[in-house]
C-alpha cells in the first residue's frame, strides 16, 4: 500500500510541475525561459563554486586525482554566462526545445508505469494515465521533430502541459480507490 500511495504522490507532484510550467509558459514564454535559464545558471555557478573550494580544501595528491579544477572554473563560467544574458540561449531555441523533448520523454515513462501497475492492481481509471503518457510521447516526438516554429513551441508545449497536469490531477484523485468496483462486486 505504501508503495502504491508513493507512486500516486509522484503523479500529483508531476500534475502540478506541469500545471505550473503549462501556465507560465502560455502566459510569458520568453520570460519564463529566461528565469529558468537564470535560474540555471544560478545552480551551475553555486556547483562550480563548490567544486573550486573542494578543489582548494584537497591536498595536492588528492586534487591531482580529481578534475573539480577544471569542471568547477567550466560550471561557474557557464553559470555566469547563463546569468548575465540569456539571449545567446534563448538564440538555440532548436536545442532547447529538442532537450525538454527528451525530459518530456523521460517523464512519460513514469507515467507508463504508473498505468501499466493501476491496470495489473486492477485500480480504476488507470487509463487516465495511458492517455497521459500518450499526450506526453507525442509532443516529445513532436519536439524532437522540431516540428513547430519558434513562436509556437512554447505556447503548445504549455498546452499539452495543461491537458496532462489534469489527466494527472484526475487520476491522483480518482486512482486512490483500492480496487475497481466491478472487482469489488466480484469478490
Amino acid at each position: 500500500m505504501k508503495e502504491w500511495l508513493k507512486k500516486i504522490s509522484v503523479s500529483l507532484l508531476l500534475a502540478g510541475a506541469e500545471l505550473v510550467l503549462g501556465l507560465l509558459l502560455l502566459i510569458k514564454p520568453v520570460e519564463f525561459t529566461s528565469i529558468v535559464i537564470a535560474v540555471i545558471g544560478a545552480l551551475l555557478a553555486v556547483l562550480g563554486g563548490f567544486h573550486l573550494y573542494r578543489y582548494i580544501r584537497l591536498s595536492r595528491e588528492e586534487a591531482a586525482k580529481t578534475w573539480k579544477l577544471a569542471s568547477g572554473a567550466g560550471l561557474l563560467v557557464i553559470g555566469i554566462c547563463a546569468i548575465a544574458s540569456q539571449r545567446w540561449l534563448l538564440a538555440l531555441l532548436s536545442t532547447l526545445t529538442t532537450l525538454y523533448g527528451g525530459l518530456a520523454l523521460a517523464g512519460s515513462f513514469m507515467k507508463l508505469q504508473i498505468a501499466v501497475d493501476a491496470l495489473r492492481g486492477k485500480r480504476p481509471f488507470w487509463y487516465l494515465m495511458a492517455v497521459s503518457f500518450v499526450v506526453s510521447v507525442v509532443l516529445a516526438t513532436l519536439l524532437f521533430l522540431q516540428v513547430f516554429n519558434e513562436g509556437s513551441v512554447w505556447v503548445i508545449t504549455g498546452i499539452v502541459l495543461l491537458v496532462t497536469a489534469v489527466l494527472d490531477g484526475v487520476y491522483f484523485f480518482l486512482g486512490r480507490q483500492k480496487k475497481s468496483p466491478a472487482v469489488q462486486k466480484a469478490e
